[in-house]
């Protein structure tokens, strides 16, 4: 459900704005807004004021936790640090504010973190220049000269460089022709390390033929050779390493504080976001009016915090008008409450419209089971989540995650128990096998899979009406959706004895029965939900407009029956999965039956191809089901676009409350 908002306006003294924004942030319970933000403005930009110093500690300590937090990967290893660096810090709001006492200490550790952070940034930067000095040597690793040796003297010059492979030839021609000159050839790769020594007289008509050949000189001046150079550098490389090591534990010493500084960090930005809104509320010299939402529930609540701080106060709660767009708060319990992920993912529900995560947990589940359709992977699925969700104390994004997969497990045992399938293996028939080759139970399940998607469209179009009908709009109820709720209704009775029939699909004497006596009927509603739909459809159009707009109700058949057909995708990603697992199954057993060393790799190839098939499968049932939701049923009546509620103090990187006082 979503809960009801009530908009409040707090006026009271300037003096006690601090200590009232201190308690309203403890109860979590008060979403500021400002008159900007309430008439579709963009926001005007928060005065400078107190925040600089804030923004400074909070861009220093976040810096800090992310240069400890890479130290600890590095010398303690991924592991290690993931046990001591946890991010499930849970705590009380008394806890929390608390940290403020230890600032100085934490401030400490923040300058030793930056010292060693400039260190270590300062080698890091020596091994970079060697390593870029280490590749201008290379090409000369095969001269066995120190670099020195190739200098001119007072009537001689050398040219001592690099020269293409293709360009040898010519070069070595050249100096074989000339006979003031001599060239020296070493071993390379493509690039060849030459030295051509010639009289000074002869030098520029060496140097202009060098040119042509696109000779690159050497610049390296050392008295040591290639070899001997790059020797020295992997010296001071491991000097440089050994001295980032030891910075490196120095800093990991300061990992005890890493708790403390994410709780400081979220601190700080608590509050920065309490000085940057207090600079944008409505202010005289001696009074401040805050402005905002929260639940209407709560109101007492908000009052009595209010209360404990002053007695100077002016508080009043309003109900939103039609104008006013109030945050959307959710409050569902149980399995409704796992499918806000979902939901969440697309949009939150605007705040007016009926909250439609109760449906979305049914058809996601159902829709799950049927993709998965397995006890085997169903229990693996449940276990999984279970463990996840146990171990999981804030409920965070991985533990929302966990519980659909918990639940998705559920429903998989579900339909895997009603096809009687465990991994892979066929234990018995209730429900027609998929993968029998069976015309009549493909058909059967590929149309079961169909009367689900009408279902499901049917009940879209039902919570349109009840969006209508809460705003007040009676006659779009009528029109817009319950003239297709019984179009659909319809087609389906219509329809039924004829696809049974035609598709040769044995049905029960009795239930085909009922549905030829609903045949006709069913046409009726079928043509009169579509008639209505055609000709209210235009009723707010003038003149050709409801022409258009009927014709265009007509059109949409073939859209809600395309919408339909998409539900074709259960059965086809039931039907692969089915197979996949099948086919390693077959794999293993020939494997197991060829004895020897078969009795070893068929139970691998089993359990690495059921590995392989359970993760691809929750991959494509969890995207393809979202799809459904999103798209075929979210466009028959769900509004969303709703801004969530995000109460003064609540957006926090690190910590979670256990309680709210």
């Amino acid at each position: 459900m979503i809960v009801a908002m009530s908009k409040f306006e707090l006026t009271a003294l300037s003096d006690d704005r601090a200590a009232l924004l201190n308690a309203l942030q403890k109860t979590q319970l008060v979403e500021p807004v400002f008159p900007e933000e309430e008439e579709g403005e963009k926001p005007a930009e928060p005065r400078a004021g107190g925040r600089t110093v804030l923004e400074e500690k909070l861009a220093r300590t976040r810096k800090c936790i992310s240069f400890l937090t890479a130290q600890a990967d590095t010398v303690r290893g991924k592991d290690k640090s993931a046990e001591l660096l946890g991010d499930q810090i849970l705590l009380s709001y008394d806890e929390f504010t608390g940290i403020a006492a230890r600032e100085e200490e934490l401030l400490a550790a923040i300058s030793r973190a930056e010292e060693c952070a400039e260190a270590i940034s300062e080698r890091r930067a020596e091994r970079n220049k060697l390593a870029a000095r280490k590749a201008q040597l290379a090409p000369f690793l095969s001269v066995p000269e120190p670099f020195s040796s190739f200098a001119d003297t007072r009537s001689t010059r050398c040219f001592f460089g690099l020269i293409d492979e293709r360009s040898l030839p010519a070069l070595q021609a050249y100096a074989d022709g000339e006979p003031l000159a001599a060239l020296c050839v070493y071993g390379g790769v493509k690039q060849l390390p030459v030295a051509l020594f010639c009289h000074a007289d002869v030098a520029e008509i060496a140097a202009a033929k060098l040119a042509e050949f696109s000779f690159v000189r050497c610049t390296v001046s050392a008295d040591a050779n290639a070899a001997e150079e790059t020797a020295r550098l992997d010296g001071e490389t491991e000097r440089l390493l050994s001295e980032e090591a030891e910075i490196s534990a120095r800093a990991v010493a300061d990992l005890s504080h890493l708790k403390d500084l994410k709780i400081y960090a979220d601190y700080l930005s608590a509050e920065l976001e309490k000085a940057e809104i207090s600079e944008r509320f409505f202010q005289t010299k001696a009074t401040f009016t805050m402005r905002g939402y929260l639940p209407e529930e709560e109101q007492e609540r908000v009052r009595a915090a209010v209360a404990a701080v002053t007695d100077a106060y002016l508080l009043q709660f309003f109900r939103p008008s039609e104008e006013d767009t109030p945050p959307t708060l959710t409050r569902n319990r149980g399995p409704a409450k796992a499918a806000e992920f979902i939901t969440n993912m697309y949009s939150a529900p605007d705040y007016r419209e009926f909250d439609p995560n109760g449906f979305v947990f049914v058809f996601f589940m159902i829709f799950f089971g049927i993709i998965m359709a397995d006890i085997g992977y169903g229990i693996l699925l449940f276990v999984g989540g279970l463990i996840i969700m146990r171990r999981r104390k804030v409920n965070d994004g991985v533990k929302k995650l966990a519980s659909i997969l918990m639940y998705g497990g559920l429903f998989t045992i579900v339909f895997g128990a009603l096809f009687g399938s465990m991994f892979g293996f066929s234990l018995y028939t209730f429900l027609p096998d998929p993968s029998s080759g069976s015309r009549t139970n493909v058909l059967t399940i590929l149309l079961g899979c169909l009367a689900l998607g009408l279902l499901q469209i049917t009940v879209g179009y039902v919570l349109s009406a009840v969006n209508s009908i809460r705003r007040g709009h009676i006659v779009d109820a009528l029109c817009d959706a319950f003239t297709w709720v019984l179009f659909c209704v319809g087609l389906f009775f219509a329809v039924f004895n004829f696809i049974t029939e035609y598709f040769s699909i044995p049905v029960a004497a009795g239930v085909q029965a009922f549905f030829g006596t609903m045949t006709l009927p069913g046409v009726i509603m079928l043509g009169v939900g579509l008639a209505g739909a055609a000709l209210t459809a235009g009723r707010k159009e003038k003149l050709l407009g409801k022409f258009t707009k009927g014709f265009g109700a007509v059109y949409g058949v073939i859209n809600l029956l395309s919408d339909v057909l998409s539900y074709a995708r259960l059965f086809g990603l039931m039907l692969s999965g089915v197979i996949i697992a099948q086919q390693f199954n077959g794999i293993g057993l020939d494997l197991i039956a060829a004895g020897s060393i078969g009795y070893v790799f068929g139970p691998v190839v089993m359990l690495i191809g059921h590995a392989f098939n359970l993760a691809m499968g929750v991959l494509g049932a969890y995207i393809h089901d979202c799809r459904l939701q999103y798209i075929e049923f979210f466009s028959k009546f769900y509004t969303g676009e709703g801004a969530l509620f995000t109460p003064l103090g609540s957006n926090l990187e690190y910590i979670h409350f256990t309680e709210t006082n």
